[in-house]
């Protein structure tokens, strides 16, 4: 279940697909900060990793175009969405995020 951290950032665990259309999904903790415009994933809660461990991923949030609702796509989900993301080439990918 996410939760508000003391830097008011929205933390805890989420399942991200590892490629489009897999169907392989990896357990993540991320942090969305929106002070910073970002959300970044690890592969556990900071605190667990050794100091200055980085992330394994990170998004800028003026990247994302949409978000919607994918339940359908993922029934037995109870929390899940879609997301479309413009990267650095300018390619629009499609990545589906359980929470």
């Amino acid at each position: 279940m996410p939760y508000v951290d003391r830097q008011n950032r929205i933390c805890g665990f989420l399942d991200i697909e590892e490629h489009e259309n897999s169907g392989k999904f990896l357990r993540r903790y991320f942090i969305l900060d929106t002070s910073q415009n970002s959300l970044l994933w690890y592969m556990d809660n900071p605190q667990n990793l050794p100091a200055g461990s980085p992330s394994v991923g990170c998004l800028k949030l003026t990247y994302i175009s949409k978000v919607s609702d994918a339940t359908k796509l993922r029934p037995k989900a109870e929390f899940c969405f879609g997301e479309y993301v413009i990267d650095d080439f300018g390619c629009v990918l499609f990545q589906y995020c359980i929470m």
